[in-house]
């Protein structure tokens, strides 16, 4: 998995030796949500890039707060400039102010390209590409590379979206596929509008599902790259795995805000910035220099303690470091598996009842704060003891859409307990 971060506030400044200057040379409105920016350094000449990476940018704002973002590059590389593609999110302050404020000129600080979400060299086995709304940027790029290329291995392109209001690179991905030869493109409208030509703007009107994803692509051989958010994921990076796809051949990379995670809309819900599942909901509201998405994800980001999150059916939607460490599974591992994983055999059904209950009523019988204390199961095998607190994450109606918990390890700490129990019973 790679990440790809939009919309989450850091206020560290980057090292000099690690950064360059560059400006906005030109924008193009690649749909009524999304834009892209071309960027050309001021100085040097571009870091090298492979297609699928993402670069990290510093935005310094008007009202002189400055911002840590990372945006794909969503072209090919060419060793003169980088274009980023980004939705305005309504409740992005970066994202906003590119839309509506930076202009021809504005001037950026970014770091080298990173990230792992590449297509494998040399490439021998058939690609499919997967993606939802502005998920789509990765695709584009590594679409370009390979018509730039000699390689001859075979691409297919899905993308959903709502419509052709919200499509973007419609045109230019066809027109790639048809220079390239063997690339094909299947979209996907979930509400096309009336205006919206079949066999032209797109090819599927619906929702893409694992039913067609199995009957239209070489699941036996092919490589898959998903984008999207959560939600998207969950559908399609497990049942590709369910459908016996290895993982060495599956790849994916998480866009979308946190309430991506919870949203039962549908696949196509990828119409959002690009954001990994660690970082918090936006929130405008800041204190001081310290605003509530930065200190959230730096919480997050701790390795301190477990943060899971799970959604009404009890599948994993969101696994810190720190989950990793306590209970040794991946983020890979984990994503879009039940709750059993970490939970001894002999207490799942009385965490079951409780968990169903508890998304029915809206209620949850622990007060606020409660301290719980429960065994849970390690990867190897082995049991462990935890305290934890939970929240219930619910919508706007009142209704529970999932939850969240906050674990720690304190196996020593109970060993310890057991074994001074045991001494003073030994001295009555």
């Amino acid at each position: 998995m790679a990440e790809s971060l939009q919309e989450t506030d850091a206020i560290s400044s980057p090292k000099v030796s690690d950064v360059g200057r560059f400006s906005i040379e030109k924008t193009v409105r690649e749909s009524e949500v999304i834009t892209s920016f071309i960027l050309r350094p001021m100085d040097d000449a571009t870091a090298p890039h492979k297609a699928g990476q993402h670069l990290t940018l510093w935005a310094d704002l008007p009202d002189g707060s400055r911002h840590k973002r990372n945006y794909t590059i969503s072209s090919a590389p060419n060793g003169e400039t980088y274009r980023i593609s980004v939705k305005r999110e309504p409740s992005g302050r970066v994202s906003k102010w590119l839309h509506d404020e930076a202009v021809i000129g504005t001037e950026l600080t970014i770091a080298p390209p990173s990230g792992s979400f590449v297509l494998p060299e040399p490439g021998t086995r058939p690609i499919v590409m997967v993606s939802g709304g502005v998920g789509v940027t990765p695709s584009i790029a590594m679409l370009e590379a390979a018509a730039a290329g000699a390689s001859t291995v075979s691409i297919h392109i899905v993308h959903c979206t709502r419509n052709s209001r919200t499509h973007a690179f419609g045109e230019h991905i066809r027109e790639l596929a048809s220079q390239r030869g063997n690339a094909e493109v299947t979209v996907f409208y979930s509400q096309p509008l009336d205006t919206d030509r079949a066999g032209h703007d797109f090819d599927v009107a619906g929702r893409l599902d694992m039913e067609w994803l199995l009957k239209s692509t070489s699941v036996p051989q092919a490589e898959y790259f998903i984008c999207g958010p959560v939600s998207f994921l969950r559908t399609f990076v497990g049942g590709l795995k369910g459908a016996g796809v290895s993982a060495d051949r599956l790849h994916y990379e998480f866009f979308g805000t946190v309430e991506d995670l919870f949203d039962e809309a549908g696949p196509d819900a990828a119409d959002s910035a690009a954001t990994p599942i660690q970082a918090p909901a936006h929130v405008a509201e800041a204190i001081g220099d310290f605003s509530r998405e930065f200190i959230g994800s730096v919480l997050l980001d701790s390795a301190a303690d477990a943060v899971v999150a799970s959604d009404r059916e009890g599948l994993i939607v969101l696994w810190n470091a720190g989950a990793q460490r306590i209970f040794g599974f991946t983020q890979n591992d984990a994503l879009g598996k039940s709750l059993d994983i970490i939970i001894p055999e002999p207490f799942r059904q009385r965490h079951w009842d409780g968990y169903q209950e508890t998304v029915a009523s809206g209620q949850s019988r622990y007060g606020a704060g409660d301290l719980l204390a429960v065994p849970g199961l390690h990867k190897d095998g082995h049991r462990m003891s935890l305290e934890f607190t939970i929240a219930l994450l619910k919508q706007a109606d009142g209704s529970v859409n999932g939850m969240v918990a906050v674990l720690r390890d304190v196996s020593k700490r109970f060993e310890e307990i057991k074994a001074l129990k045991k001494q003073v019973a030994a001295q009555t």
